[in-house]
């Protein structure tokens, strides 16, 4: 056994010096010894982990585990295989397999912790990186876990105090510097944000979270210049069901009669805003062929829009390639040079006077409402709002809401009608047109828009209808830092959150700037 012993210690050394052959030599020459040496059968299935033999490991250690069914850390060791192996529930099984041997180990409790949170068993997640905490409480790591996976469950301060500790405990923790900036960010603190991804950056050079969120706070602040750069970051972070196309992409300079294919890649919201960029594109000579959510194709096309394809369509030849989203930086946008000096969409002449007619056997000031925007967002718990919220302006003299909203939140419209008025035509628009044609005739007739930051919100302000949007303390980039009005559509005023106050406050002061307006029509003011 002595011999045994001495060969497996020898084995070890090479091993942890990185010598994997003469480790696999030694692990070896003890089983021609001991057969069934379970200590050895682990060590050479983690080599062959390490060189990436990862069907060889899982036999390995699965032989290990038969002969010694009661050493934990061999449960362990297979669960990390089978994490590299992209085998998340054999994983998980294995990692409970290890904690029920041996419950009290802090990096068991944590690594299945990432496992639950990786596929989407957030609670359990969280459970397990408490018990981490529990052995461990100066586990920086497992404090950053937990953070995060709160932060992804919307419990902002009990995520913000779990990862402001893991900074301190683990200050080289990248990830925790973004969870943490994802927190400051929610409460509208963009600049302190900013310093958590610049630091999270300055760790780890390559994560492409970080940059990316460090462009949203840029953008947040006014910095377009580093913002737009560091935007193009969120190409690098994953996203299912991105796009590639084999072309190479545009760089900004003269077009010379190529073609592009600029291809949406975020919602509608977004392709709404910056649809604005093409013309400008154009204008170097170019042809923009335009790839675009089929949803959007009519609008697009009656707002004079040219190419258009159904997204996911193939499209004709092209020379180059361009992400919408990308537009702003290859065009050099600032702040002060935003193309936002008149309306570039357009309803269809026909719609808007039929709607026209309809309408006017609707009385009083004339109010469009949108509140719900799609509900598999993440974003959405931030920018929705509970149609209930908009009474106080029905309550108004003088003024009637008029509901926008089409399919997600007509659910709330029963309870609603219990206690307000509201003139409804859900069923009778964008349906024989198509999305949105109706619903920009009707914002051409009526006198104001109060939504939440959905669709509608681009839709209004790309209309150049006077439209008030709504915001959270978590609001978007695009809104920017405090601001009351946008700097992307001149029609447009912000309403912001107040923390204290939710959303009541917010259409306090709505209906009471309401109510002026209305009073400032009805006597005839400018």
């Amino acid at each position: 056994m002595a011999d045994i012993s001495e060969t497996l210690r020898a084995g070890v050394e090479h091993h942890r010096a990185g010598r994997l052959t003469e480790a696999e030599e030694m692990y070896r020459r003890v089983l021609l010894i001991h057969p069934r040496h379970a200590g050895a059968v682990h060590l050479l299935g983690l080599i062959a982990f390490q060189l990436g033999k990862h069907d060889v490991a899982v036999e390995y250690l699965t032989a290990a585990i038969k002969v010694d069914a009661f050493h934990a850390p061999f449960s362990a060791d297979l669960g990390e295989i089978y994490r590299a192996m992209g085998k998340i529930p054999e994983a998980i099984a294995s990692y409970q397999q290890s904690i029920r041997l041996n419950p009290e180990v802090a990096d068991a409790q944590n690594n299945l912790g990432t496992l639950f949170e990786t596929s989407g068993q957030l609670q359990e997640a969280t459970a397990c990186f408490r018990e981490a905490l529990l052995l461990n409480p100066r586990y920086g790591e497992a404090y950053g876990n937990l953070g995060n996976v709160l932060e992804s469950q919307g419990q902002f301060p009990l995520a913000q105090a779990a990862l402001e500790k893991a900074v301190e405990l683990a200050p080289d923790n990248a990830k925790a510097y973004v969870g943490l900036g994802k927190c400051l960010s929610v409460e509208g603190n963009w600049e302190r944000a900013l310093d958590c991804y610049q630091q999270a950056t300055r760790l780890h050079p390559d994560l492409a979270d970080a940059h990316y969120h460090a462009a949203q706070a840029r953008l947040a602040l006014g910095d377009f210049v580093e913002g737009w750069r560091d935007f193009e970051w969120r190409l690098r972070c994953p996203a299912p069901g991105r796009r590639t196309f084999p072309l190479p992409a545009w760089n900004g300079a003269e077009l010379h009669g190529h073609r592009v294919l600029v291809h949406a890649e975020q919602g509608l919201g977004d392709t709404l805003q910056f649809i604005r960029y093409v013309p400008l594109m154009v204008e170097r000579g170019g042809t923009a062929i335009l790839d675009v959510p089929r949803q959007l194709l009519p609008l697009l096309e009656q707002s004079g829009f040219e190419n258009l394809i159904r997204e996911g369509e193939l499209p004709p030849a092209c020379h180059l390639q361009a992400p919408l989203l990308s537009l702003p930086r290859l065009l050099g946008t600032t702040l002060e040079t935003i193309p936002a000096a008149s309306a570039y969409l357009s309803a269809k002449p026909r719609l808007v006077a039929q709607w026209g007619q309809k309408l006017s056997e609707v009385s009083g000031f004339k109010v469009g409402i949108a509140w719900q925007g799609d509900p598999d967002s993440a974003h959405d718990r931030f920018r929705s709002i509970p149609l209930s919220e908009f009474e106080p302006l029905a309550a108004l003299p003088g003024v009637r809401l008029i509901s926008l909203q089409k399919k997600d939140g007509l659910d709330q419209l029963v309870a609603a009608s219990e206690r307000f008025e509201m003139v409804n035509f859900a069923d009778a628009f964008d349906e024989a047109e198509g999305a949105f044609m109706d619903t920009a005739a009707i914002m051409a007739n009526l006198d104001l828009v109060v939504t939440s930051d959905t669709a509608a919100a681009h839709l209004a302000g790309a209309l150049g209808v006077p439209v008030w949007v709504a915001l959270s303390t978590a609001a978007n980039w695009r809104w920017m830092q405090d601001r009351l009005d946008s700097p992307w559509y001149p029609t447009m005023r912000l309403f912001r959150q107040v923390k204290e106050r939710g959303w009541a406050g917010v259409f306090q002061v709505i209906a009471a700037e309401l109510a002026a307006l209305v009073e400032m029509r009805s006597t005839g003011s400018s």
